[in-house]
């Protein structure tokens, strides 16, 4: 098996993903090669983010859920160095192929894959507003 094919079989099934949908391109890659890569790096991309709030000393848990988003995006928008580390965690996760695509579209791309790990990290916020440990 070659690598390309063993990076495949690591990513899980996203059954609400419609595979024969007529969209854009950058929208088929996100839902066939995104959405999957970044499902399978959910755990380590969290645990990254909680990394990054302990070394900036960044408390969002005590924040109310109003002020989580206003925040997470200045998180986004002002940390580049961040941004790289879980753009990373995706990237190198994809086949050859997939990155000369990539390259093709990066902007588009990069732009989906910072806003789909958002939206998950607020989501893991939300619920930890809701059952703090």
């Amino acid at each position: 098996m070659s690598r390309n094919d063993n990076l495949i079989a690591l990513r899980p099934v996203i059954d609400s993903i419609d595979a024969n949908s007529s969209c854009s391109e950058a929208e088929q890659f996100q839902n066939k090669v995104l959405r999957p890569i970044i499902k399978f790096q959910h755990e380590l991309i969290v645990v990254v983010f909680n990394a990054y709030l302990t070394k900036k000393r960044i408390d969002l848990i005590s924040d109310t859920l109003e002020k989580k988003p206003e925040k997470l995006i200045t998180i986004f928008k002002n940390d580049q160095f961040l941004i790289a580390e879980l753009k990373g965690l995706i990237v190198s996760f994809f086949t050859t192929l997939e990155y000369h695509r990539y390259q093709e579209m990066k902007p588009e791309i990069n732009k989906r894959i910072v806003q789909i790990i958002r939206a998950r990290i607020l989501s893991v916020l939300i619920k930890q507003t809701k059952n703090p440990a």
